[in-house]
């Protein structure tokens, strides 16, 4: 028996912003999950079926669905079931939280979001020995690249003083030489590999919770950065429960058993695509870890440099010879540098997708040229601005932070841009990174009265087109997504105010009244 054919949806009522240079029109028609026609009220309805689907949008503005094009959604997912530190602002706090999720046998205990930036020190186990003398407690900073454990969690992971530090990473250790517990970038894999997995229904549980969430803020697509992510995606799309467009980046240590099996970028269907090769050149900025051209002004050195030059060489030429770009972590000025000379000037991309930066903190005003004739992706995330203000002036200084988060420059330059969220550091919500990547300001105001760099900031377009068009562009599909022109999918969002237009402000505070993929309603407020 043949299925029935979807009826026409007809919304008319507001605005529709179809992007691609294109001028607003007053309605749009989908049919069989793509866009037929859009226009007058007049035109449109003209075209419609008699017995089409109207939806008034109530004065409410379209955009094509918001994409966040840097996402670990698992592990925000299953994240949201543990124990969250996020905000909490003492070290004594922290541990007061932690202590009423102790579990009464030995299992593990774990947890995220700590900010050693609040607390003003660095965490040692001895507070976690004090509450859990014998279960694990493993608690992932905000940024996530350190690890704060206690005792029993080194004893299970044999991490003590004879263990050496592993490549690109450190094992902070006390003046007699023991580990405080503390394990910072690769030394965090020590102890992660011995947390047990949850299980497949707990995974995708979560994810569909997580999926809800991602709808509910006019999210229909996101390019994902973690190990499993590929299996967890493929598991909701086998069972028909993916209604997220997923470009699925995969790890460098996965490299050779893609090319095994002859994983090539752009592979996949309409729900999941394979991505690049995720390679860490440092670490981050709070940690005090990402790589840096000179020391840190706080104290302490240059940084981690979590993959050698050469060994990053090697690793983008054979994943560029194997048909895979390469997505590159690069936070300081140092590792920006390198990962621009490197894909921009050394190797080139396969031709099913360009080669991306992920993060491009802090990019030097001399650096501008390179990065924008590169033809790399620039995957930044404006809302780690609202944090990371304080802290870039601690550790960079002013002077250097005038290349920092250079959204406007590099944009207009001629960089693809791209703006994520990166989950679970920042919140998924895009709302706040709107308002970053347009007021450049903190959490809570301006910085010392007014925008930090606001010579940087983008226009509302600029920043609504590097949540759509962007990534869709950098996923080498701008032909089919990230526009709400004919014959292109039927993904977009619905909201109370129109985003073009609005204050900073009211960027923050609009919301998402319905969110439709594939012509599919799947939120609807």
């Amino acid at each position: 028996m043949k299925a029935e054919e979807p009826k026409d949806i007809l919304f008319l009522g507001g605005r529709v912003h179809l992007l691609g240079g294109r001028p607003p029109a007053e309605a749009l028609l989908v049919r069989a999950g793509r866009v037929l026609v859009t226009g007058s009220e007049a035109d449109v309805r003209s075209t419609a079926a008699p017995d089409a689907t109207v939806i008034d949008l109530e004065g409410g503005t379209i955009t094509p669905g918001l994409t966040d094009a840097h996402v670990h959604l698992t592990a925000w997912a299953l994240g949201r079931r543990r124990v969250d530190l996020s905000g909490v602002a003492s070290l004594d706090a922290a541990v007061e939280k932690v202590a009423r999720f102790v579990p009464s046998g030995n299992g593990w205990l774990l947890g995220r979001g700590w900010n050693r930036h609040l607390w003003g020190e660095l965490p040692t186990r001895r507070p976690l020995d004090q509450i859990s003398p014998h279960a694990p407690v493993l608690l992932e900073s905000q940024d996530i690249h350190s690890a704060w454990l206690n005792s029993e969690a080194l004893r299970r992971c044999s991490i003590d003083r004879h263990t050496p530090d592993p490549p690109g990473g450190h094992i902070v250790r006390d003046a007699d030489g023991d580990p405080t517990g503390l394990l910072l970038e690769s030394a965090r894999v020590l102890a992660l590999r011995h947390v047990p997995r949850p299980d497949e229904a707990e995974v995708l549980d979560s994810l569909l919770e997580a999926q809800a969430e991602a709808h509910r803020l006019g999210i229909t697509a996101v390019h994902s950065v973690e190990p499993t992510g590929l299996a967890d995606f493929e598991r909701l799309r086998a069972r028909d429960q993916l209604r997220l467009r997923v470009l699925q980046h995969i790890m460098l240590e996965q490299l050779d058993a893609a090319m095994t099996v002859g994983l090539r970028s752009g592979f996949g269907g309409d729900w999941l695509k394979i991505g690049g090769v995720k390679m860490f050149l440092d670490g981050a900025l709070g940690s005090c870890t990402a790589l840096m051209r000179e020391p840190y002004e706080s104290g302490g050195g240059l940084g981690i440099q979590t993959l050698s030059s050469a060994d990053f060489r090697e690793a983008a030429r054979r994943a560029a010879a194997a048909g895979l770009a390469s997505t590159v972590h690069a936070i300081g000025d140092a590792a920006v540098e390198l990962a621009l000379r490197v894909l921009g000037d050394e190797v080139a991309p396969p031709a099913t997708l360009p080669h991306r930066i992920e993060h491009l903190q802090l990019c030097p005003p001399d650096l501008w040229e390179l990065a924008c004739r590169s033809g790399v992706v620039a995957s930044m995330q404006s809302t780690h601005l609202l944090t990371d203000i304080p802290a870039a002036e601690l550790h960079w200084g002013t002077e250097r932070s005038r290349g920092a988060y250079a959204f406007a420059p590099l944009l207009r330059g001629g960089m693809t841009l791209a703006l994520g969220s990166d989950v679970p550091v920042e919140t998924l919500d895009p709302r706040p990174g709107l308002f970053a990547a347009t007021c450049r300001e903190t959490w809570t105001g301006p910085w010392q009265g007014g925008e930090w760099f606001p010579e940087h900031s983008l226009t509302n377009a600029e920043a609504i087109s590097a949540y759509t068009e962007g990534p869709a562009d950098a996923a080498r599909e701008g032909h089919r997504r990230g526009r709400l022109l004919p014959g292109y999918d039927a993904d977009l969002a619905v909201w109370n105010r129109d985003p073009l237009t609005a204050t900073p402000q009211e960027l923050r505070e609009m919301n998402c009244t319905m969110t439709v993929v594939a012509g599919e309603v799947v939120h609807r407020a």
